[in-house]
């Protein structure tokens, strides 16, 4: 029964895994806990000292299983103590607690809170030990073989700006894919990481901001045609993509092999777009600024100058 609830409790954290890369948002207490699960919950200590046992109790405390007044930062005390004892869903569990506690979420109700998600890119490295942590114990769960963990570093690394990043998605994408974990939000990395991978290999910027920039850079392009051409073009297709040292970088402060330098915090760079408008070559010029928050703020125009 136990061993069973263990595996129930596992899934159920898989789940909120694939849910988190698809669509970050802050985790909702459990809802309609299975009885297994909330016996599993009931019988650990209410101090376990083993790695295994302060991993389930955080996740039990974060899924609103055990009560708590101070849901997120119990699980991440207990998430870290288990950590420090090399238990792989520590990290793991650590690094759900970091990102789902409302001081470090900037969507209310649905939506983006814009000033919620400038507060956070300025918060300064002194006050982000806490997050250094929970992507440091992210990357060791990962590279443990915890396979939650592994999904959501491919979704840290999509989402987050910083050189190579890309190619990070699709290399752990294709591991998780060749070892039967698939999902449509994984699925859709893996593609997304390998068409950029194929179109723009310089570009230093994240999936997830290349994706962003590509309907602006799109428009410029389209608008220089007629500036060229003087004519109408509906099509233009991205050709070559070359870019800049990045001036000024700042990284978050990440020791762990797999994340070491894959957070800018600060810093911008230029990359140069070129396109094929209706057979026109047509130069784009994109500039990046890192926002702090792993996003980067774009500006895309016509490279009248090339």
């Amino acid at each position: 029964m136990m061993r069973t609830a263990r595996l129930l409790l596992h899934a159920a954290w898989l789940a909120a895994a694939a849910a988190h890369a698809q669509a970050p948002a802050p985790l909702p207490p459990a809802s309609s806990p299975s009885s297994e699960l909330r016996q599993l919950c009931a019988a650990l200590p209410e101090a376990p000292t083993d790695g295994r046992g302060l991993a389930q109790r955080a996740q039990c405390v974060l899924t609103g299983i055990t009560p708590s007044e101070r849901r997120f930062a119990e699980a991440r005390e207990l998430s870290a103590k288990s950590l420090e004892l090399g238990e792989p869903t520590g990290g793991f569990a650590l690094y759900m607690a970091f990102s789902n506690d409302p001081a470090n979420v900037y969507r209310r109700d649905g939506k983006v809170d814009l000033e919620a998600y400038r507060k956070l890119g300025e918060r300064p490295l002194s006050e982000r030990t806490g997050q250094v942590a929970a992507i440091d114990g992210l990357a060791f769960a990962a590279g443990k073989g915890h396979p939650g963990a592994a999904v959501l570093l491919a979704s840290y690394f999509y989402d987050t700006v910083a050189p190579q990043n890309v190619a990070r998605v699709r290399a752990m994408t294709t591991l998780l894919l060749r070892n039967g974990g698939r999902s449509p939000a994984l699925e859709k990395m893996a593609r997304e990481a390998a068409v950029i991978e194929r179109t723009a290999p310089a570009t230093k910027a994240s999936v997830r901001a290349f994706l962003d920039a590509y309907q602006p850079a799109t428009a410029a392009a389209l608008a220089g045609h007629a500036v060229q051409t003087a004519g109408k073009c509906d099509k233009a297709t991205l050709k070559t993509v070359s870019a800049t040292d990045i001036r000024d970088p700042e990284y978050l402060p990440l020791t762990g092999r797999m994340v070491e330098k894959t957070y800018l915090v600060k810093g911008e760079w230029t990359e140069f777009w070129t396109f094929d408008a209706c057979g026109e070559e047509v130069p784009v010029k994109v500039a990046f600024t890192a926002d702090g928050w792993g996003g980067a703020s774009i500006n895309a125009a016509h490279n009248k100058g090339q």
